[in-house]
């Protein structure tokens, strides 16, 4: 398959125009490479080939949006929007982690250059692409804005953070099973699993089983 992260994101709006149409509505068309390639410039490291594709299908939601399109409440932000949420991450960090200090998934405690933000919940925590150096190079995680990263990777890349949230929606399963095997294996014991529903007014959201 020659686009499987243009594929994967069909599945995903596919399901959302089907079942959750305010979400679907509120989805951007593509990016343009142009900015692209600026938000590239200023992170100053090549970006991830599945987060260009990716950009090359949406450019995420309009600012000030709350959707939870990935679980369990992040909204994608708009290339234009993540060189100033960069700086902002940098300029607030309670550390001074110095630029791939350590490698990529592994703990920080500091905002770092390489960690790219793709997605915010509105209460201070994003998720970024792990742009360091190593053999989860490219790797999802999310800053916690008061412990920093301190956490398993949540996906492995971006294509498999939109797959796993394809087969999730599609499915009728959980999303996040493999970053809660991740967990446990750190010592971690709560279940982070959840599953796709939509409220009344036709919007995703993503719920623990419990609560359902």
């Amino acid at each position: 398959m020659r686009d499987p992260v243009g594929h994967t994101w069909q599945r995903i709006t596919r399901w959302l125009h089907g079942h959750a149409p305010a979400t679907a509505a509120l989805i951007r068309g593509p990016a343009g490479a142009a900015a692209v390639d600026a938000v590239e410039r200023d992170v100053g490291t090549p970006l991830p080939a599945d987060l260009r594709a990716w950009w090359a299908c949406t450019d995420g939601f309009p600012p000030g949006t709350v959707e939870a399109l990935i679980p369990a409440l992040h909204t994608p932000l708009t290339t234009a929007a993540v060189p100033a949420e960069l700086r902002s991450r940098l300029a607030i960090s309670s550390t001074a982690a110095q630029p791939h200090d350590a490698e990529a998934g592994r703990f920080s405690h500091g905002y770092q250059p390489a960690f790219v933000p793709i997605s915010t919940d509105n209460c201070g925590q994003v998720l970024f692409v792990d742009l360091r150096p190593g053999p989860w190079h490219g790797c999802v995680s999310e800053w916690d804005h008061e412990q920093g990263f301190l956490d398993a990777p949540r996906w492995r890349s971006v294509a498999v953070m939109l797959a796993d949230i394809a087969g999730a929606l599609e499915s009728g399963g959980p999303a996040l099973a493999d970053y809660t095997d991740r967990r446990r294996a750190l010592g971690f014991t709560h279940d982070t699993r959840v599953w796709a529903a939509v409220d009344n007014a036709g919007e995703l959201e993503w719920l623990d089983r419990l609560t359902e």
